[in-house]
């Protein structure tokens, strides 16, 4: 599976490899304005950065796998799963990041 991707003029990723938004429900790319569902951008040849409501985390191909990554910067990031599946793995960032995020409920 092939995907289109899209890059703002004067976007920091630049060069040949644009960055992709891509829509998880359906699988298919979408425009920014358009998206609903956790993005990601391609920021290195193996790395791509995932988005909600700004950097939450990072996934990294080291083929076969695909190697989530949670906090940013990358550095600073903690690896949380390791999976087959692209997409997977996106969903997997956002939803420990969204997770973290939320309130902790105390007695």
């Amino acid at each position: 599976m092939t995907a289109q991707t899209r890059t703002s003029p004067g976007s920091a990723c630049g060069g040949d490899e644009p960055s992709a938004v891509q829509n998880s429900a359906v699988g298919t790319p979408i425009a920014p304005e358009e998206s609903t569902g956790p993005t990601y951008e391609r920021v290195d040849p193996d790395r791509y950065v995932v988005l909600h409501d700004g950097p939450v985390g990072f996934v990294e191909v080291v083929s076969p796998v695909f190697v989530c990554y949670v906090g940013h910067p990358y550095a600073q990031a903690s690896e949380i799963a390791q999976v087959h599946d692209f997409h997977r793995a996106v969903e997997i960032v956002t939803e420990t990041a969204a997770s973290s995020r939320a309130p902790k409920i105390t007695a």
